[in-house]
Formats: structure tokens, sequence, C-alpha cells
């Protein structure tokens, strides 16, 4: 499945898995299933989006920047995001621009948790 949820240091962090995608549909089905998860539910998130091994395409950036403007933005408390580099950088950092709740990239699921907790 690629949400999930870790309870770390008695916090729940939602887990949201892109790295089985292989394809821009397949994440664009996660992101979907991401934003009917926001919908859903009253919560607020603490939020660890993995990207390794995946790439960009700007069909799934220009989704999720309708996302997070819309949806993400205004419920998500803290944000982190895992395999982040090269031109996914360039990527991020268009997504941040555009949204008051920045997401912070890590190297280890361990730091990201960390920096959501803390």
């Amino acid at each position: 499945m690629s949400l999930s949820y870790i309870n770390y240091k008695g916090k729940k962090v939602l887990y949201v898995d892109y790295r089985q995608c292989k394809t821009t549909q397949e994440m664009l089905n996660v992101l979907e299933e991401s934003k009917k998860l926001y919908e859903s539910c009253s919560d607020s998130f603490l939020t660890i989006n993995d990207f390794t091994g995946t790439t960009g395409s700007s069909e799934f950036m220009q989704k999720v920047k309708q996302y997070g403007k819309s949806t993400f933005d205004g419920r998500t408390t803290k944000s982190a995001i895992l395999g982040i580099s090269g031109i996914k950088k360039i990527l991020l950092n268009g997504y941040n621009s555009l949204v008051k709740r920045k997401i912070v990239p890590f190297d280890t699921k361990e730091e990201a948790l960390e920096y959501l907790v803390s």
C-alpha cells in the first residue's frame, strides 16, 4: 500500500510511498490516494513523502502544485521528503515557492522522523 502510518515517539506520521512507482500514472495514483485521505478526515498531518528511485514529470508536478495549494498545505503541520537529488531538488524548490509549509528534504527516514516530531 502506498499510504501508511508510522508511530514515532508518540506521534502519528503519514508515510506516502512513491518508491514502487515506475510511471507518471502510478505516481498520480498515489497522489490522488493521498488527496482523498486528506479530504476524508479533519486531522492535520505530519508527512514523509518518499521519492527514492523515482523520476519526476511535468504532469505530476502540475498536480502536486495544484493539490499543494488547495488541499495539502493547510492541513500539513510539517512535511519531510526522501529521495531528492538532481532535478528533483529544482522541482522541490518550485513547489516550496508556492506553499506556506515547506517540505524539507532528508537523506534518511530516521532524520525525517526526528525533524517531524521535534
